[in-house]
């Protein structure tokens, strides 16, 4: 591929991520709508679908809001019937958040098909396109991350 294409392929893969990412702001705010939530609580759920229970304050740090930030968006979380506070039957002075059961199946309801989509088109690649797609997506997540750290600066 000469000089010229290959700039071309380039430029093109940075306009495709930036609809992508137009896209995903786009389905976020779809499902804050449905939830009837805002984007931070939005958010907020969704980090709580970790393999394992978060306390309060590892959901702060997850979303990076103030601990009285995370208490109210736990709190309308609640309210809302989507989580619940329960105390750690290992540490009873440790709470943790976790998705009701409503929450589940509202999220699968949600994402169900977009998954169930994305699997179908992901069958057409061989696992060394996978990998490389693993490497990129997880290149872009990490320097994502690393700029807003240093803008919080």
């Amino acid at each position: 591929m000469g000089t010229t294409a290959r700039a071309d392929l380039l430029a093109e893969l940075g306009q495709v991520m930036q609809a992508y990412q137009r896209a995903v702001d786009v389905l976020d705010q779809r499902v804050a709508d449905r939830l009837g939530l805002n984007r931070t609580d939005t958010r907020c759920l969704e980090l709580l679908f970790a393999p394992s229970p978060l306390s309060p304050g590892e959901l702060a740090a997850a979303a990076g809001l103030t601990t009285g930030g995370v208490t109210t968006a736990i709190d309308r979380l609640e309210r809302a019937g989507y989580v619940t506070r329960e105390r750690d039957s290992a540490d009873r002075r440790r709470v943790t958040v976790h998705p009701t059961p409503h929450a589940h199946r509202v999220v699968a309801e949600i994402y169900g098909p977009i998954v169930a989509e994305g699997q179908e088109h992901l069958a057409r690649y061989d696992d060394a396109t996978l990998r490389h797609m693993v490497e990129f997506m997880s290149f872009a997540t990490e320097q994502q991350h690393r700029h807003a750290a240093r803008l919080a600066e």
